[in-house]
């Protein structure tokens, strides 16, 4: 099956329209890949984010025990309670456990767009070499653009999601969860 006959013909002119915006090819690949990159992630954040609100009393749940259990444990630890340390260390990694893989699911869901975007982006500029790696005989193409790309504007928007509505109200129940 190809991947070119999922791709709707408005979604394909969307995508490639900063790509022929400026007049030079390394340039055109520049901008493109900075709106191919924004539109990641923004869709990949909204949906983490969307994800944590539908999720976050659960997520509250795993945090607050695992606060709970891990007071217990240390206050079993100062008794001299070799057992009862034991069984709450136990419990508190157990919800250790789950609340770092939920985060890293947040963290993946996030990425999701991502793989689309390169897939997009091998149907229209696969086998073009952008820059030539000296000494190695490799070349740098649209994954080395797209990637350098989405790893900056993942920077900057980390600085500025805590201004935006919807971040900001997620933040804020992450905190609260965190303090109880």
């Amino acid at each position: 099956m190809d991947f070119a006959l999922f791709i709707p013909s408005w979604l394909d002119a969307l995508l490639i329209a900063p790509f022929r915006w400026p007049s030079g090819a390394y340039a055109g690949m520049w901008l493109g890949s900075v709106f191919l990159s924004f539109y990641c992630l923004l869709l990949g954040e909204i949906t983490a984010t969307v994800l944590y609100l539908l999720h976050h009393r659960y997520y509250a749940i795993d945090d607050s025990g695992m606060l709970h259990f891990h007071r217990i444990s240390i206050d079993a630890l100062q008794a001299g309670n070799k057992e009862a340390y034991l069984a709450a260390n136990t419990l508190a990694r157990e919800h250790f456990g789950k609340s770092f893989f939920a985060g890293a699911a947040l963290g993946v869901a996030s990425l999701w767009p991502l793989p689309f975007a390169l897939g997009w982006m091998a149907l229209r500029f696969e086998g073009i070499v952008l820059y030539n790696i000296p000494g190695f005989g490799y070349g740098a193409g649209y994954v080395f653009v797209l990637l350098t790309v989405y790893i900056a504007l993942r920077l900057c928007f980390s600085r500025v999601k805590k201004f935006l509505p919807l971040f900001r109200h997620a933040e804020s129940l992450r905190l609260k969860a965190r303090r109880a």
